[in-house]
């Protein structure tokens, strides 16, 4: 069963209004990073201010870094709930 980054719908898939700061990590350090925020998963966001920090795994279990960023930014964007379409 292949593994994906679910692609968040299109009204919150753009760019972000405010400066985006981006760190990629090794995948155990991402998911300690966001462990630390409270999310259990690879990568995870959030804003603070007028900006919006993500944490992307490299080496995870899904390649495509972009489909991570594209993701955790519609996080900052506004999209709170994954099943929305």
């Amino acid at each position: 069963m292949p593994i994906y980054v679910l692609e968040p719908p299109l009204r919150y898939n753009h760019a972000y209004a405010g400066s985006v700061i981006e760190r990629v990590l090794p995948l155990k350090e991402a998911r300690q990073a966001c462990a630390r925020r409270g999310v259990h998963a690879d990568a995870c966001s959030w804003e603070s201010g007028h900006s919006c920090y993500l944490v992307i795994p490299r080496g995870g279990p899904v390649k495509d870094l972009r489909a991570y960023i594209r993701h955790e930014r519609a996080h900052c964007n506004g999209w709170s709930e994954h099943h929305e379409e």
